[in-house]
């Protein structure tokens, strides 16, 4: 007589729950090994500047070049590529102004080149900038509250619109206010584009258990091409080199 052997039945009920369980656990390991650090998550970064700007005119037909207050207003992906290394990804609405003393050509006017310098040019200047960079922290963002890091990269950059005003310094009176066309010395591809380096350092302050985190960061942004400025009808013709200080205040979502 041949006897067989029956596997004892789980209850449905019993059975339901032993799935669920099998198909929690690896859910549940990855959340306790630190979910919102796993490699390849987007993290997303909003942010607000003030920016300190710094010109280099030309010495021969200008003088008293200053900046004025600019902002930033920012956007970027954070690409997480290992322990201490993530990937930035940016776009950026970027405000910055000068003022300086120059010549001035009303139409149909001629003038000499005199050094007298008897005009005030006021430019501000609308960009959308696309930064590419590396952060790289100091310490493990995963294991403390506190996280130093440098930021650098390079970074493409667009003029898409100005505003320059000019006045006659001894009237007092505007001889010109109206939109510019402002662009680069050196352009990419088309009218208005070129190029940027940056770098920076920053301090965040982490949520550990969610990955959220807030920020300030300094960063330092140098301009590969001066950008060329006319005047009216030509009669300023400067290339002008840029570079910013970007103090920023923001969140990690």
């Amino acid at each position: 007589m041949i006897t067989l052997k029956h596997k004892p039945k789980w209850p449905k009920c019993l059975s339901g729950k032993i799935f669920l369980l099998l198909f929690l656990l690896p859910l549940l390991s990855i959340s306790q090994d630190g979910m919102p650090y796993r490699k390849g998550k987007v993290k997303h970064r909003i942010s607000i500047g003030a920016v300190k700007s710094y010109y280099v005119n030309h010495p021969q037909h200008t003088r008293n070049t200053k900046a004025k207050f600019g902002y930033t207003v920012s956007y970027k992906s954070e690409i997480l590529l290992g322990r201490k290394t993530n990937l930035l990804i940016g776009l950026d609405y970027f405000n910055h102004s000068l003022i300086f003393n120059g010549y001035y050509k009303a139409p149909q006017y001629t003038y000499l080149y005199d050094e007298t310098f008897a005009y005030t040019h006021e430019i501000r200047i609308q960009e959308v900038q696309i930064p590419f960079g590396l952060k790289i922290t100091f310490n493990s963002e995963k294991e403390h509250f506190y996280s130093p890091y440098f930021i650098g990269g390079i970074g493409a950059r667009y003029i898409f619109g100005a505003y320059s005003v000019i006045s006659n310094d001894s009237t007092g009176l505007t001889v010109y206010d109206a939109k510019d066309n402002i662009d680069f010395e050196n352009q990419r591809v088309r009218k208005g584009l070129s190029s940027f380096y940056h770098a920076g350092l920053g301090i965040q302050y982490n949520f550990r258990d969610s990955g959220r985190a807030l920020f300030f960061e300094f960063n330092y942004r140098y301009g590969i091409s001066r950008f060329h400025y006319d005047g009216n009808e030509g009669s300023n013709n400067l290339n002008i080199r840029d570079g910013h200080l970007v103090f920023s205040l923001g969140m990690r979502l």
